[in-house]
This record gives structure tokens, sequence and C-alpha cells, in this order.
């Protein structure tokens, strides 16, 4: 694993606990549909025992407790996990929330029937020690997931960088290849999980579209929640903000509807130990 300095913001905890309450209220929703496909996939059902590593605000958590199913929701940032902490509770979910390096969780072998990352294991410094992880802490014949962005088919940072630049023209991303997009492919997904030693291994590919009620405002909201955006939000002028944010959303509208709608691809991966 790399030194703090070597890691990109959004791979340390401090990048996700601060934004976590705008986190919920602009990005989870966008991953909503996927956790619904990734609880089916895992056939999670009343009496299953069932892992979330790096749950963030817990859209699949919540989804999972929704069908019955007991729940541990795991992250690294603080944030998330006082958030996640208090939606358990609103929702009397049959669970509980801790907080956990995904790499090395503190959990003891062979304990949950099923066990996943939605999301967040694309952002481990080492992404095959998380899914070894995953493997060790589900029962033999128990199934894993990964569920990582469509390297071209998640439309949200190429909408934000197209705004950018309406602002600041020839500006450049601040990662040529975004941390999440390390595993933005059908190959590299099945390789991963498969190395690590799960079998009947597939690959879904999955799309849904997100509507965004205030699309300015989830723009301005990024740099809250997408830590490596932020020193270039930071330097932008209260005149360049405004025409990022007018050039996002009229990326996002059609038609004079007020309301965005975001496309997503998402590539998830589930096996058997």
């Amino acid at each position: 694993m790399g030194t703090a300095t070597d890691l990109s913001p959004d791979q340390l905890p401090s990048g996700w606990t601060d934004g976590a309450g705008e986190y919920d209220t602009w990005f989870a929703p966008v991953t909503r549909g996927f956790a619904a496909d990734a609880v089916e996939l895992l056939g999670l059902g009343p009496g299953s025992r069932f892992l979330d590593v790096a749950a963030g605000t817990g859209a699949l958590a919540l989804a999972a407790a929704a069908t019955g199913a007991s729940v541990v929701a795991t992250d690294f940032a603080p944030g998330m996990v006082a958030l996640l902490a208090e939606r358990f509770a609103d929702a009397g979910v049959d669970g509980s929330v801790a907080r956990m390096d995904g790499q090395a969780l503190d959990l003891p072998d062979a304990s949950f029937d099923a066990a996943a990352s939605l999301f967040g294991l694309i952002f481990f410094p080492d992404m095959a020690a998380g899914v070894r992880e995953l493997l060790r802490v589900v029962r033999p014949g128990g199934r894993v997931l990964v569920g990582a962005w469509h390297r071209s088919g998640f439309s949200l940072p190429f909408a934000v960088m197209r705004a950018l630049r309406t602002a600041v023209p020839g500006l450049r991303p601040p990662q040529e290849e975004p941390v999440p997009f390390r595993l933005g492919d059908r190959a590299g997904l099945e390789s991963l999980l498969t190395e690590a030693g799960l079998r009947d291994v597939r690959v879904e590919v999955a799309t849904h579209v997100a509507e965004v009620a205030d699309p300015a405002a989830m723009f301005r909201a990024v740099p809250l929640w997408a830590a490596p955006l932020k020193p270039v939000f930071d330097a932008l002028s209260p005149e360049q903000l405004d025409r990022a944010a007018f050039a996002f959303a009229e990326q996002i509208t059609a038609g004079g509807d007020p309301v965005g709608r975001l496309p997503g691809t998402a590539l998830l991966g589930v096996g058997v130990r």
C-alpha cells in the first residue's frame, strides 16, 4: 500500500468525510439502481448475512436490509460511518455499522453469506487485497460482488470536465485516469475476481439514468465529495463557477425540462467462494 503522499485524495478518509452529507444528497441517488441490481445478483433475502464494504452512505446496505437480510456495513471515512449509522437507526435496520479498512477487515472468517463493495473497492490502493478480504469473510458457497464504473459509460465525470472547460478553456483534468477507472473494463474486473480465488465469475453490464432535480446545485457540490477536483473548483472565480454550472445544467437537460438526467453504465462482477 502506498503512503498518504502517494495516494489520490479520494483514496484517503479525509477525502470523503467532510462531504458525506453532500455525497448522500447528490451522488448516492446515482448509485441506487445499481444497488438494486447487486441485491438481485447476490440473491439476498430474509436471513441472509450480508457485508457491505466501503458502504458510503448506504445505497447498497439499505437495499440489502430491505430484503430482510442482516447487514454489517463498513467504511473507512468517519463522516460516512456516522451518517450511515443514522440511516440504519432511522430505518430500523437489522445490522450494524463500523469503521474499517476494507483491505484488512476486523471480521472473522466465513461469517457472511454474501459480501460486496459497490463503487468502493475501486478506490482501494490494493484492490486485490480488498477482494481477498471479501472472499475471506464469506462462507464456502457464498457470493462476492464488486461494482465498478465502466470507463467510457459513466457520464458524470465527463460532463463535469466539459463544463469546467467552458469556464477555463484548455483545462486539464487533475488525474489523467481517475482512480475509479482502474477497473473500468470487463476483462480487468473479471481477472481481479478470478485471481482472488472466486469461481463461476461473471461480469454483468448495467445502465441506469439518474434524475437530477437541480443540475447547477449538483455541479457546485461536486468538490465537496469529489476531492481531486476541489483545487480546480477553488481556483475558479465566481463568474467562472457560474458559467461552468450553467454549462453543466445545459448538458444534462433537454427540451426545457429543468430536471437533469445522468446516464451511467457499471460493471457488476460476481463470483462464488
